[in-house]
């Protein structure tokens, strides 16, 4: 053992041996067992040590290799397990002063770029020495070496993250050990009794890298190479860890009087400063000096960091300091951090200041007058009377320094005067007048940033000046502004739609007296600037502005009413008369401009404005206020020559002189506003009985509705997609569209009943072209055409309307019509089409005498009748003729488009012919048409599945029974099931994958049931219908094929026929059962066709099964047609109205026999659909009530193979919780079935069973599953219905359940990943037990085990979606016992 020991220590100090042996021997003394070196551990620490030591100081010359071996060898020993092992044992290692300066130079030439060391290698045993608590002493006692060794750490993070992201994407390790470093940090400065020596260190050799790294982490912009620890968790933790250092160091609470002699001196000149020696000399200066120093980081951002750094440092000093006397301190701090900006005492700009760092200040400022907002610092009072208004100055400078170097194109400019605005309204009051120009009137930018942080302030402006009740004084001094002249033409609107809707809400609550006075006040200045108005343009501009906000003023005002005041009323009264009287000169003023005058435009804007205005409010006012007397002149008191005179383009009269329009000079605005004033005319024609009386009235309301949708004017839907704020102010060329359609369409009820057939037409033209257009960003704020066509098309307003929705189902049913037309072979169906072209072409007489066609089923007229007759006629003779109708893939994806619009009217709307037409356009699509080649298979199923959907939309309706009187349903169901076999025998379906297969199948199903429904409902020749279509379906082609199929040797092309044929039979048998048991002649003819239809549903189905050879496709489907027969066979072997019927046997029992083998082999094997399992489930129950009710042999052996399939699938590993959820409901079903005639020897199985697996060892043993299945049977049985015998056995060990359920609770409560998947469920079933279990459970000490097991329910550590599921779950527990147990609960 000598040998052993002296010999490895010799050769590792001996210069003979070789550095690479060296490191063999090192490696095989530290893991080998027969090496005795005496403090082996130390003794190789210290080698290893010695060894880089002598390298680093040029002492030894190494190869690098041997270097990377040493760093290599160190890392391994301080990551060994036998390392750590030896630290369990107590002993006492150590690593010298000279690794922990080795690794800090190392980590700085790393930083620097100039190390050759392994970089991964160094972090990993820095990282060993930090998590070790015995080595990491090394650093923690040396207060100094830690704040070197985290200085340097932080610098070469903060080199990592500026590199560009393209070429070096971030890794985690350095910022691992960063964290790791910070942690070790953070606690050491905790332990340091001295502060002022924190403060030094921190100041000299933190703050610069930590700001810096902080703010790299925040603005970094992250790529997808990055890796998501460092952005999702350690710079989340990083940025943490650095502000509890900067905030504890730099503002603890023996700092504060620091501060207050550095900052507070100034204002109190007498104050006596701290002795020296005593507290830091001037802590705000040494943090600011360094901070403002260059070095530290590349020069382009030294002003973000600086700038985004004075924020974070305010927001510390307030959380630290802000409280009572020290909200005077934290001012001054900010005007120290404010000026630190590159602005003078003054709060002036430096001679320094980069313009291109203004977004930068600006931000700062605004964060820093924030923080300054939400810490309350500025008391108004306590400042005039304590201070001299110094924070006001201060304030007042800020403002200044804001308006004189005006920065309109940044947004942060203006919410920094929000915030100054916020702080004391006074700030701004003194440079209101710039405010207003700058900010709103006179601003250009358009960006939208800019503009939503420009309508904040301005709505602030007005939210402030309301709550002050100096709305009057603001609105003198933005009508000033609005008067200046203008810098140039192109200012923004006066009143964004935000701003619009602030005013709106300030003046609901602004007295009455100063709202007129406002209106007085627009009124005036419009009044100063009429005679300057002729031929210039810019008083033209002043002068809409000024309109706009009358306008909006006057829109804005609570309506006069029977309890206003009169002194409001009169005053009210003469400000509509001085309006009245500015009105007519301003439109005056407009016809006498010549029209090629730029300003023409927007004096005619403005006067029609002011005039819509006047009638609007005018009107408003003598409707709501009987003391309100309207200032018309007697001239203008026939509203039907107004009327007239508007059509004409007369929009003023004053004596012999008239205003006029001159339509081909007109803006858009200006026609706008004139059908808005016709449109108010005709409101107070129609409230007239006077007027209404005169024989002319119909021909003016008929000009003027025809005039107000403007058929022969501009086209609505060219520009679909702008969009439009709602606002009369914003109407041009470019929204104009959008606004007239709004017009139009809000207003279809007044202007409908005087509109002529074109106009509908054209309206109903436009809403579909609009709809097929691409609809823009649904907002609530805008409005676009295809959005309002949208909305029209979905509202009820429309369906009220028969007229205008007759026109739309006919001009969707016309394009339908005009695609099809437009195929080149429509030879054979063109009579068809030509007869279905004329219903949609009707006049308007037949369109009007359509709407009560509905109501009764004797009111339709005959001719409607008749055509529709003949084109059901024409149509089925061009089915059995095989014609057919080719599209092109545009025209399907038209035809798509038109459908998706059809599928949104509503069916009861419609009139008989509109309604039925529709339906046999529908049904000739499904019957004639056939798709080109180059159209894929999926778009093909996907038509088919629109046509079929909204087939059987349309027969749910009210007016289906309409089609039973055009067509025999019989023939529609033979049509439609033909075209489908004809589309399966040319291989249609065959690449059509089998989800879209199944959804198509699953619609043509609905489809078939409704019409079969509807036939029986309507009593509609039912027998001879239903008789029809069977004689059909058990004759087709199809079903001979199916009849007559060789194992094996179906075609897999057929299987969708058979498939097709399957799904019609099930229908027809679903409504025909359902049909049962209203009449005895009824019954025997449903009871023979249930018999022949499930005659050949056996052979088909068989025939299916083959043709699937194994294939998952439509095994749900297969098994919801066999459950559907052997419903029927059932129904028509056991009537329900007919009990004590011998015992029959059904013809298909053996195929129910091998299918239910079948089923109850796959049900829970491996995973499967979950449609397959419900279908499987359902079908299970009917099977045993079938066995049941014959006497089945095997009953016993059936109900044992059914309980433990289910058992076994609701323990399968594959179903989640949901899943289960979703099983629960088929699966008690079951059990209802299983138990509601049971022997109590089949109830003692069950028992038994429950028994077994509430048995906590399976718990124990992992099989939680098998436990969990168990629990959701006992739930489900808890509501089963019960024979009386077995009710009382389950209740009678019912108590047993319970406990066996607690002890459940309790296991699984230790576990928390179990909540979810077991706890939750086992208190489910609690709570179950204990609703049923009222007046059963008579022992309270079940009740309180209970109540004592919730205890165990764990509720922390969740997630948030498995938390409130638990939380629900015991809270319903405590409510069973509180609800159903209450003598126990107390």
């Amino acid at each position: 053992m000598a040998a052993i020991y002296s010999g490895i220590h010799l050769k590792l100090k001996s210069p003979k041996t070789s550095w690479v042996d060296k490191l063999k021997l090192a490696r095989f003394a530290w893991i080998s067992t027969q090496c005795l070196l005496p403090n082996k551990e130390q003794v190789l620490f210290d080698w290893t040590t010695h060894a880089l030591t002598g390298f680093y100081s040029k002492k030894v010359e190494l190869p690098q290799e041997v270097v990377e071996g040493l760093w290599t060898y160190l890392d391994d020993i301080l990551h060994s397990k036998k390392l750590h092992s030896v630290f369990i044992q107590g002993k006492t290692v150590s690593l010298r002063l000279a690794v922990a300066q080795l690794i800090i130079e190392r980590i700085h030439e790393f930083a620097s770029g100039t190390s050759t060391a392994s970089f991964s290698t160094l972090l990993s045993c820095c990282q060993g020495i930090l998590s070790s608590p015995v080595l990491s002493v090394t650093f923690t006692t040396k207060y100094e070496l830690l704040v070197d060794l985290l200085a340097k750490l932080c610098a070469l993070a903060c080199s990592k993250l500026s590199q560009p992201q393209s070429t070096d994407p971030l890794t985690p390790q350095v910022f691992e050990v960063l964290l790791l470093t910070l942690s070790s940090y953070v606690t050491v400065q905790r332990q340091q009794a001295n502060s002022q020596r924190v403060f030094s260190q921190v100041t000299t050799h933190l703050l610069q890298y930590l700001l810096f790294l902080r703010h790299s982490l925040t603005t970094r912009a992250w790529i997808a190479e990055d890796d998501p620890r460092v952005r999702q968790h350690l710079s989340r933790d990083i940025r943490s860890k650095v502000d509890i250092i900067l905030q504890s160091a730099l503002f603890s609470s023996d700092h504060l009087q620091s501060y207050k002699e550095e900052l507070l001196s100034k204002d109190e000149p007498g104050k006596k400063k701290g002795l020296s020696g005593k507290g830091l000399p001037s802590p705000v200066n040494s943090i600011l000096t360094k901070l403002c120093a260059q070095g530290y980081c590349d020069n382009a951002l030294h002003y973000a960091v600086k700038s985004s750094s004075l924020s974070l440092l305010f927001k510390f000093a307030l959380d630290a300091y802000c409280k009572g006397e020290n909200k005077v301190l934290c001012f001054h701090l900010l005007t120290q951090l404010i000026t630190a900006l590159d602005f003078t005492d003054e709060v002036n700009l430096k001679d320094t200041f980069d313009g291109e760092n203004w977004s930068l200040a600006l931000l700062a400022l605004e964060n820093l007058l924030n923080l300054c907002l939400t810490g309350d610092i500025y008391n108004v009072a306590a400042d005039r009377i304590k201070h001299g208004e110094v924070q006001l100055t201060f304030y007042r400078k800020v403002v200044r320094l804001l308006f004189d170097n005006s920065q309109t194109s940044i947004s942060a400019w203006y919410r920094c005067l929000k915030a100054l605005l916020s702080l004391n309204h006074l700030i701004i009051e003194p440079d209101l007048d710039e405010l207003l120009s700058a900010g709103w009137i006179d601003s250009e930018c358009t960006d939208h940033r800019v503009r939503k942080a420009r309508e904040a302030l301005i709505s602030s402006v007005l939210q402030v000046y309301a709550k002050l009740r100096q709305l009057p004084r603001l609105f003198e001094e933005l009508l000033a502004v609005i008067c200046r002249p203008a810098a140039d033409e192109l200012r923004l609107p006066v009143l964004p739609e935000a701003v619009h809707m602030t005013l709106s809400a300030c003046l609901l609550d602004n007295p009455a007296s100063q709202s007129l006075e406002i209106c007085s006040l627009i009124l005036q200045n419009i009044s100063h600037i009429l005679p300057d108005l002729d031929g210039n343009v810019d008083m033209s501009l002043k002068l809409f502005s000024l309109s706009v906000l009358l306008h909006s003023v006057l829109f804005s005002l609570k309506t006069l009413d029977s309890r206003t005041p009169i002194p409001v009323v009169r005053q009210t009264q003469a400000l509509m008369e001085k309006m009245l009287h500015v009105v007519t000169p301003v439109l005056q003023l407009a016809q006498g401009q010549a029209p090629d005058n730029p300003g023409c435009h927007r004096v005619q804007d403005a006067g029609l404005l002011l005039k819509y205005t006047w009638v609007e409010v005018d009107t408003l006012f003598q409707i709501h206020c009987t003391k309100y007397t309207s200032g018309m002149v007697p001239a203008s008191t026939n509203i039907l020559d107004d009327i007239r005179c508007l059509l004409s383009g007369v929009i003023a009269k004053d004596g012999d002189q008239v205003s006029t329009i001159g339509h081909e000079y007109c803006s858009p605005m200006t026609h706008y506003l004139q059908k808005l004033l016709i449109l108010q005319q005709m409101r107070k024609v129609l409230l007239s009985n006077e007027l209404l009386a005169q024989t002319s009235v119909a021909d003016v309301l008929g000009e003027a509705a025809q005039f107000i949708v403007g058929r022969e004017g501009l086209p609505l839907y060219q520009q679909s997609d702008q969009q439009w704020d709602r606002q009369v102010s914003s109407v041009d060329a470019r929204t104009y569209s959008v606004a007239h359609w709004y017009l139009v369409t809000t207003n279809l009820p007044l202007i409908t009943p005087y509109l002529t057939e074109r106009d509908v037409c054209h309206i109903a033209d436009l809403l579909l072209n609009s709809i097929l257009q691409k609809t823009p960003d649904d907002t609530k704020e805008r409005l676009s055409v295809s959005l309002i066509s949208k909305h029209l098309l979905e509202s009820l307003i429309l369906v009220e309307l028969p007229v205008v929705y007759s026109a739309v189902v006919r001009c969707v049913t016309q394009r339908i019509v005009g695609i099809l037309s437009s195929s080149r072979d429509t030879a054979s169906v063109c009579l068809v089409l030509k007869k279905l072209s004329e219903v949609s072409r009707l006049t308007a007489d037949d369109k009007r005498s359509a709407a009560p066609w509905s109501d009764g089923d004797d009111s339709e007229a005959p001719s409607a009748l008749k055509r529709l007759e003949s084109i059901a006629e024409a149509l089925l003779s061009s089915s059995m003729t095989e014609a057919s109708i080719t599209l092109s893939e545009i025209q399907t994806d038209d035809l798509l488009s038109l459908l998706k619009v059809t599928s949104s009217l509503n069916p009861d709307g419609m009139s008989s012919e509109d309604f039925s037409g529709l339906f046999l356009l529908l049904f000739l699509m499904v019957t004639d048409m056939q798709l080109h080649n180059d159209v894929k298979p999926e778009v093909t199923i996907q038509l088919l599945n629109q046509l079929f959907s909204l087939m059987g939309s349309l027969l749910a309706g009210n007016n289906s029974h309409h089609i039973l009187k055009v067509v025999h349903g019989s023939s529609v169901l033979e049509g439609a099931l033909t075209a489908m076999f004809s589309h399966s025998k040319k291989g249609l379906f065959k690449t059509v994958n089998s989800s879209h297969w199944l959804i198509f199948l699953k619609t043509f199903q609905d489809f078939i049931k409704s019409l079969i429904s509807l036939i029986i409902y309507r009593k509609s020749s039912v027998c001879l219908n239903l008789e029809k279509f069977t004689t059909y379906l058990v004759n087709s082609e199809v079903t001979i094929m199916a009849l007559s199929a060789v194992q094996g040797n179906t075609e897999t092309a057929s299987l969708f026929s058979i498939q097709l044929l399957l799904a019609s039979m099930n229908m027809l048998c679903q409504a025909m059962s359902s049909g049962l048991g209203k009449s005895k002649k009824l019954d025997e003819t449903l009871s023979q066709l249930l018999g022949r239809t499930t005659a050949v549903m056996g052979p088909a189905i068989q025939a299916s099964l083959r043709a699937q050879l194994g294939s998952l496709l439509g095994q749900a489907f297969t098994v919801d047609v066999v459950t559907v027969m052997v419903r029927s066979e059932l129904a028509c072997a056991y009537p329900q109205n007919e009990p004590g019927l011998p015992q029959a046997s059904l013809r298909h029992m053996v195929l129910y026999r091998t299918f239910s083998q079948q089923i109850l082999r796959e049900l829970c094997p491996s995973q499967r659909p979950m449609d397959f399992l419900l279908s499987s489930l359902h079908f299970l129950s009917v099977y045993y009530s079938a066995a049941k009710m014959t006497k089945s042999s095997d009953l016993e052996e059936l109900f044992v193979a059914i309980l433990q399939n289910v058992h076994k699938l609701l323990a399968a590993p594959w179903l989640s919780v949901l899943e289960m959820r979703v099983l629960e409901d088929p699966v008690k079903e079951l059990l209802d079935q299983l138990l509601v005639h049971s022997t109590p020897e089949q109830f003692h199985l069950l028992l038994l069973l429950l028994r077994e697996g509430l048995d906590t060892s399976k718990f124990r043993s992992g099989r939680y599953r098998e436990v969990l299945s168990t629990v959701t049977i006992a739930k489900l049985l808890s509501g089963c219905l019960l024979p009386e015998a077995c009710s009382k056995l389950f209740w009678l060990i019912a108590p047993e359940i319970i406990s066996a359920l607690v002890f459940l609770v309790k296991d699984s409560g230790k576990e928390t990943a179990l909540t979810a998947a077991l706890t939750v469920p086992v208190l489910h079933t609690l709570t179950a037990l204990l609703r049923q279990g009222e007046g059963r459970i008579s022992n309270p000490h079940h009740v309180t085990m209970v109540l004592g097991a919730l205890q165990f329910v764990p509720l922390e550590h969740l997630n948030l979606e498995v938390y409130h599921n638990t939380f629900e779950a015991v809270h319903e527990a405590l409510f069973a016992v509180i609800q159903c147990h209450p003598q126990f609960g107390d």
